[in-house]
């Protein structure tokens, strides 16, 4: 019996053992957004019956799922943003499902999404990191506003896909990708969600990257990007334009820059992330970029009928931002710019001029261009990619004068890049339409300026006060009666981080 009691002891013992080998060590993080915000002109457009007041709220949350230091994983879930009074309710109306479902009476919506899902992990016996899934990708960069850690031109969004990491040594290193943001044949039936086969529908992007820094001296980031798209993603026999009817997105997404592009193409970027930290408390940063994109598949029909637009099969650009800057005990004073090629429509040319993009999201201004606060509802009413514009702007970072507030003034001045006199008659023979309401694009005549007051008040060690004033006066020629040349927000936000 003894034997029996010892022998059923010893197992429960390796059991257990086994058990705690194989236990992970979980942690979360996250936030809780809240907002509330005052809004006018955000279309440009007057009385457009827009809304000025929201009221909204977002929860992200971050799970870390540990085994070792060579193994883990990490899924992301977010809920919102979430309107209040919007979005369906078990009260009032049917609840919601989808994206900010739930905010009316009786709550109840179906809304949680998958943010990021992936596993970090070490090829054994090797310093080679692999991250695999859905996962954070942008392109590198390193002009970026002291608020605003985010901001790739031509890239900065989640996307599926593997990307290898490796130093070399403690100075350079490596990163190879492959992501696929689109196939459109998993789990739809071509004959009837669309008259085209299901068959090369896909986009496959391919991303070389070779980070080389020497600590407190520079960091320095070529880069190089390669995508494909498959000749069932253009337009087919019908007319119908597939890249730009929600299978692909809309004039801010894939490989978009303002008009949308045909199928059965290849696109190419090419640029570098610089940073000079020699020189502290001097801030002195370059980021440069060229793209291009070529289609076998003609342009979609919308264009081809309006000469002045020419052939949107093919499309290349560059981007440069640049940032100065000098580091003061209450604040940094710098001075920012960018230059964004435009559309030279001249001789039919199209589009061409205007960089590729995949899904942007840069952000130097919090009203005009992306960089604004999570729940907030002025974002990007310029645009979320500097391409077609050229700007430059002063700024006062980090500004610092009173305990637990936190401020950054910005202004900026832009213009567009944009061939004028060739583009506003190829808007009139689309439609009559203004330049900038039609395709979102600025023209040579066009320019603007904006002005950003941005706050965080620290409440507790995980409670932040955001307040957040911003202005841009739009100046648009040959604009429509509509047109409203003032934009304004007024927005208070709360973040809680644990």
């Amino acid at each position: 019996m003894r034997k029996l009691l010892s022998l059923i002891a010893a197992s429960a013992i390796l059991a257990g053992s086994a058990v705690m080998a194989s236990a992970a060590d979980i942690k979360a993080k996250g936030t809780f957004n809240f907002g509330f915000g005052l809004y006018d002109g955000i279309n440009f457009t007057k009385h457009d019956n827009e809304e000025h007041f929201y009221a909204r709220q977002m929860l992200r949350t971050y799970i870390d799922i540990i085994v070792s230091e060579s193994l883990k994983g990490v899924a992301a879930f977010e809920i919102g943003e979430v309107d209040w009074g919007a979005g369906g309710g078990a009260t009032w109306g049917a609840p919601g499902v989808g994206r900010g479902a739930g905010g009316a009476m009786g709550a109840d919506g179906v809304s949680v999404e998958v943010k990021h899902l992936y596993i970090d992990w070490l090829v054994p016996n090797t310093d080679l990191q692999v991250r695999m899934g859905i996962q954070p990708f942008a392109n590198p960069r390193a002009v970026m506003r002291a608020d605003y850690k985010d901001g790739g031109a031509i890239v900065d969004d989640d996307m599926a896909g593997i990307l290898l990491s490796y130093n070399f040594n403690e100075n350079i290193g490596a990163n190879l990708g492959w992501f696929r943001p689109w196939d459109g044949g998993i789990g739809a039936t071509p004959s009837t969600d669309w008259p085209r086969s299901g068959d090369n529908d896909e986009i496959d992007v391919f991303f070389l990257g070779l980070p080389i820094e020497v600590k407190d001296v520079f960091s320095f980031t070529p880069y190089g990007m390669f995508a494909t798209v498959g000749d069932n993603l253009g337009p087919d026999s019908w007319g119908n334009d597939w890249i730009t009817t929600g299978y692909v997105g809309n004039a801010e997404s894939w490989l978009s820059a303002n008009g949308s592009l045909g199928g059965d193409g290849h696109a190419w970027w090419a640029g570098f992330a610089f940073d000079l930290s020699y020189l502290d408390p001097f801030v002195a940063a370059v980021d440069f970029t060229y793209g291009s994109y070529s289609a076998d598949d003609r342009a979609p029909s919308r264009f081809t009928s309006n000469p002045g637009f020419g052939n949107q099969t093919d499309r290349d650009g560059w981007i440069v931002t640049a940032k100065l800057g000098y580091k003061l005990d209450y604040f940094t004073p710098a001075l920012f710019g960018w230059y964004g090629s435009g559309a030279d429509l001249d001789g039919g040319k199209g589009f061409d001029g205007l960089i590729p993009s995949l899904a942007p999201y840069w952000g130097m201004t919090s009203y005009g261009f992306a960089g604004v606060n999570l729940t907030d509802g002025g974002e990007a009413i310029i645009g979320a990619s500097p391409a077609g514009t050229w700007g430059i702007g002063v700024a006062l970072e980090d500004i610092r004068l009173i305990d637990n507030l936190t401020s950054y003034l910005r202004l900026a001045y832009y213009r567009g890049t944009s061939d004028a006199e060739a583009y506003n008659k190829a808007s009139r023979e689309a439609g009559g339409l203004d330049a900038f309401r039609e395709y979102e694009v600025l023209d040579t005549s066009d320019w603007a300026f904006e002005v950003n007051l941005d706050n965080v008040i620290n409440i507790y060690d995980n409670l932040d006060l955001l307040v957040d004033l911003a202005y841009i006066r739009l100046d648009v020629a040959e604009a429509s009666s509509s047109f409203e040349k003032n934009a304004w927000k007024g927005f208070v936000g709360f973040q809680y981080s644990f």
